[in-house]
């Protein structure tokens, strides 16, 4: 059944043509992403999708009944309502289905007569919705995308910009929609909530359509790619990286096409002007000349796809460090209290380090400490010989925003005007850009900006903080290339799997305050961790331990019970959830077997029951 139909769509901005003569169709249950570079119209088709821009041409059919969820749209509500309000406010029209249901009952219940199969469409639309579980749905979205029994009890308007992103996609997403359009959906959100966010994503019963510069999370989640280029669409079959296969396959195909029909034209042109030579006074040559002329004329010009530009710089060569980069000893980070401690390790030269953990956890603040910008807590560490540093942050400023981009470069690095130009033109500043004002760029072009002073003052020590924040694929990929070149020492902070698993030559996860150092890649790491939980959940539970009296323990061991206690329950729910999506999968897949849906709907109740009491005893 096709959930979205668009044809020949049309956008103006002014003169600007943002979307042009644009047609596709999404079937019921695909997952498909758009991909294309920052400004070419994704954000505009999702808005004329959610009925929130009109366009100035062409048509957009959603299916009857189906209701559609925008992530981008943030709702606007009174300053009083706190997080838990406005989360539940996506079961409003679920709780006016009960309300309309009780209302029958007690109809019936005074003896007056009710019409049947209103009340009988009414029950079913509520148990449908899922009205009897909305605590379970509450309690698993919440835990999922990481939004904490505090955050809940604050006002919605007191969040910063990302948690008002991540409870609106909690909200989206427990309100039932059909069609969901998620721009961005993984800005602001942990490893773990993005995993979490994947697994949900592949279970959900409905349509999604993704716009996300994460392709580890594209790859994981879409099964469709629709490219977006001069305000058109191109669809492939497959995930992203298949895609990428598919369009370079396509463009070597058109380049050799077009080389054929180049050679062919050429040819017909070279004897069109012979014979017109020769049929001067010769009726019939020229005929035949002006008709092989027409020929030429209506042969169809085969357009090759453009090459995206593509990284010509490197980085300056640069003295090389001693083999020692770094030396830790018992390192303690944070402000107010450790969020790093007990940390030793020591950096070898050309060692690509992951710092990995939950939001939060202090990997900005141990890369602060290393680079001396807040002061460690206890403990020291020493830099080796000849260690030159870059650092570049989550947030970018320059101390001169007034000087232009040429400007900012003759100022620092040693380039001449031409050269200044040559490297800004290497990351994508062209034309008049290069004399806009630094303080006017937006946060992924002082990203570039950074990168390209960078790769151009010989540091060969990086320290990057979400280096790719910001930053569409293209760049992503720029950046990648750029890195790939640089054979020293990086560690560096990142929710970009992709970029990690890329990279990573060694991982530092903070979990409770203490470094995990695993040496290897991101895939040999994650299927440790996979081994590890393995091996935990089959070990027989141990024997309960014998009660104390009160006041022998000591409060530092009653927290550690209490924190092993809490991992334990975590990956108790993170396996009945699984279990659950499985079920309503199942669920989804016969909903004619009605043996075999009851029973399923018994195991569903089971394990929400015991989700309940596991989130009820995770709160506490």
């Amino acid at each position: 059944m096709t959930e979205i139909s668009v044809t020949g769509l049309n956008v103006f901005f002014g003169e600007r043509q943002i979307l042009r003569d644009l047609s596709f169709e999404l079937q019921s249950g695909e997952r498909a992403s758009i991909v294309g570079p920052n400004g070419c119209g994704k954000t505009t088709l999702f808005k004329v999708l959610a009925g929130l821009l009109l366009p100035d041409g062409g048509q957009v059919s959603i299916a009857r009944g189906r209701r559609v969820g925008l992530l981008e749209q943030l709702p606007d509500v009174p300053p009083e309502l706190t997080v838990r309000e406005v989360l539940w406010q996506a079961f409003d029209h679920i709780e006016e289905l009960g309300a309309q249901m009780r209302r029958l009952e007690e109809e019936m219940a005074a003896g007056r007569a009710v019409d049947m199969k209103a009340y009988a469409a009414v029950q079913t639309a509520f148990e449908v919705g899922g009205g009897y579980d909305l605590e379970v749905a509450y309690q698993r979205m919440t835990r999922g995308l990481g939004i904490s029994a505090d955050m809940q009890a604050r006002p919605f308007m007191s969040l910063s910009g990302g948690e008002k992103t991540r409870v609106n996609l909690a909200r989206i997403m427990l309100s039932g929609v059909d069609i969901l359009l998620l721009d961005e959906p993984t800005n602001h959100l942990d490893l773990e909530s993005i995993e979490w966010l994947e697994e949900y994503l592949r279970a959900f019963k409905g349509t999604v359509l993704i716009i996300s510069h994460d392709r580890y999370f594209l790859d994981r989640v879409t099964s469709r790619t629709l490219e977006m280029r001069d305000g058109s669409l191109t669809s492939y079959p497959g995930n992203y990286s298949e895609y990428v296969d598919r369009r370079d396959e396509m463009i070597e195909l058109l380049e050799k096409q077009k080389k054929r029909q180049d050679k062919e034209i050429e040819r017909l042109s070279f004897t069109v002007e012979r014979m017109k030579g020769w049929g001067l006074g010769n009726k019939k040559v020229m005929r035949r000349a002006f008709a092989m002329e027409k020929r030429l004329q209506r042969i169809e010009r085969i357009e090759t796809i453009r090459k995206q530009h593509k990284m010509k710089n490197r980085f300056a060569e640069s003295e090389r460090s001693g083999n020692e980069v770094l030396q830790i000893e018992n390192l303690s980070a944070g402000y107010d209290r450790p969020l790093v401690e007990a940390f030793d390790a020591m950096v070898f030269r050309g060692e690509r380090i992951a710092l990995l953990g939950p939001n939060g956890c202090g990997k900005t603040t141990l890369l602060t400490t290393l680079l001396r910008m807040q002061p460690a807590l206890k403990g020291a560490f020493y830099e080796g010989a000849g260690v030159k540093e870059g650092y570049l942050p989550q947030v970018v400023s320059f101390d001169h925003p007034e000087r232009n981009l040429v400007d900012t470069l003759l100022y620092e690095t040693r380039a001449d005007t031409q050269q200044a130009r040559d490297r800004l033109a290497a990351f994508g500043f062209t034309g008049e850009e290069v004399f806009k004002t630094v303080g006017v760029l937006s946060g992924g072009e002082k990203t570039r900006l950074k990168l390209c002073l960078f790769m151009n003052t010989g540091v060969n020590t990086l320290f990057l903080d979400e280096p790719t924040n910001h930053l569409d694929i293209l760049s992503r990929e720029w950046l990648e290339d750029a890195i790939d070149d640089f054979s020293e020492t990086m560690i560096f902070v990142s929710h970009d799997r992709y970029f990690i698993s890329r990279f990573a030559t060694r991982i530092w996860q903070i979990e409770d305050g203490r470094v995990r150092d695993f040496v290897g890649s991101y895939e040999e790491f994650r299927t440790a961790l996979a081994r590890e939980q393995a091996q935990r959940a089959q070990k027989p539970a141990p024997p309960p331990e014998k009660k104390e009296k009160p006041g022998k323990r000591p409060e530092k061991d009653n927290l550690k019970l209490k924190q092993k206690q809490l991992r334990e329950n975590q990956k108790k729910i993170a396996a009945l959830e699984r279990e659950l999506a499985q079920i309503e999968a199942e669920m989804a897949e016969k909903p004619d077997d009605y043996q075999r849906l009851s029973e399923l709907v018994e195991q569903k109740e089971s394990v929400e029951e015991q989700l309940l009491l596991l989130y009820e005893e995770t709160e506490e």
